[in-house]
């Protein structure tokens, strides 16, 4: 037989629940609630999500993605002569994926700033050259 249990107060739980400072284990203590019925009501009523990464720092990916880049190259360079194609596919795979999260950045950016864009310039072609250079060693 199912305990008497009061029923509760849903738009509560859903403002902790859509709040960013409790757990989910916290929220279901609190309200006296499992984390399966919390999860059915999120999920059937269509809470928001939680831990929704909705602010991209688009620069800062750029910036990480060309430190993995300058790092691909650097390994290159150390082990030239075992160097192979498929390396050198790769590498350039990896620029391809840096000029379309380039232009993601600046499709995206309402007026790009004009010193945000010289550095990106400057990276492209940086990245640009030390493929050059691969290819014809």
């Amino acid at each position: 037989m199912a305990e008497d249990r009061p029923t509760p107060d849903w738009d509560a739980v859903r403002a902790d629940y859509e709040g960013d400072g409790r757990t989910l284990d916290d929220i279901c203590a609190r309200h006296g609630i499992s984390r399966s019925a919390l999860s059915w009501r999120a999920k059937h009523h269509l809470w928001l999500q939680r831990n929704r990464t909705g602010n991209v720092d688009r620069p800062q990916i750029i910036k990480r993605m060309f430190r993995l880049l300058e790092m691909q190259v650097i390994q290159l360079e150390k082990t030239m002569t075992q160097t192979g194609e498929k390396e050198v596919a790769v590498l350039g795979k990896l620029a391809s994926t840096l000029e379309k999260l380039i232009e993601i950045d600046n499709a995206a950016a309402e007026a790009p700033k004009r010193t945000r864009t010289k550095e990106i310039h400057d990276l492209r072609n940086k990245l640009a050259q030390r493929i050059e250079q691969l290819k014809r060693a």
